[in-house]
């Protein structure tokens, strides 16, 4: 017997496929993107982070400067603009004082976030380690009076 005809029998009994039937799949991934739009609603995103708990307290005034950005822009150490050139130097020099000191950064609201971002570097940059960022108190709005 030829190896044709045995071939021939083995498989004489299946029908030809003539196409492929992908209903099963496409219901498959309709259940599978059902599943998705319903879990990641629920599902929390972010890190939850346990902040440590502390106050300025321990912080004393004449351990702090204030670096301040102004809407503009321009740099202030303790109320006096500097160029950044001036700024350099006298971080270098805040740098080596001790005890170390607090470099408390406040900017206008309205600043643009490269002109922090660039004083944020000149402290990195003179190894200053002791930064808080200020921020202004949020008040409860009051209700009108009718």
């Amino acid at each position: 017997m030829s190896r044709a005809t045995h071939r021939g029998r083995r498989y004489g009994h299946l029908p030809e496929l003539g196409e492929i039937n992908v209903m099963p799949l496409v219901d498959l991934f309709m259940q599978l993107f059902i599943a998705v739009i319903i879990f990641f609603p629920v599902v929390e995103y972010g890190l939850n982070i346990n902040l440590p708990k502390g106050t300025t307290d321990t912080i004393k005034r004449e351990q702090t400067r204030t670096l301040a950005v102004d809407r503009t822009g321009k740099v202030f150490l303790n109320d006096m603009a500097l160029p950044v050139a001036a700024l350099r130097t006298e971080l270098q020099r805040l740098a080596k004082v001790t005890p170390p000191v607090t470099i408390l950064v406040k900017a206008d609201e309205a600043n643009n976030y490269g002109a922090v971002m660039e004083v944020l570097k000149e402290l990195h940059a003179a190894k200053i380690t002791r930064i808080a960022l200020l921020t202004q108190e949020e008040l409860p709005s009051k209700p009108s009076r009718p």
